[in-house]
């Protein structure tokens, strides 16, 4: 049962991630033409990767915590986290401060 478990959260956390990156591409990637809502293709499109990248952190989170922590698990980790803490860098440096 355990192997079963760790099985589906290996390939749900490989799945997330790939359909995160493969739609949030294609969403960002979308023309926009202003309208109403202007680049909303490109607002969804981070929005579905980030969901995608938190999905299949929570996953590889599970999978550590049940004992196996190969070492592929640990660079995929890493590799997901690096760019996100860069993002989020970039994107409180761009925040003023509330007072």
């Amino acid at each position: 049962m355990r192997r079963l478990t760790l099985a589906v959260l290996a390939v749900l956390s490989v799945l997330a991630l790939c359909v995160g990156i493969l739609l949030g591409a294609f969403l960002i990637m979308s023309p926009t033409g202003g309208g109403f809502f202007p680049n909303l293709g490109s607002v969804l499109g981070l929005i579905v990767l980030a969901t995608g990248n938190l999905v299949s952190s929570i996953c590889n989170g599970i999978y550590w915590g049940l004992g196996k922590r190969p070492r592929w698990l640990g660079i995929v980790t890493l590799a997901q986290s690096l760019p996100t803490l860069l993002l989020m860098g970039f994107i409180m440096s761009g925040m003023e401060p509330m007072l």
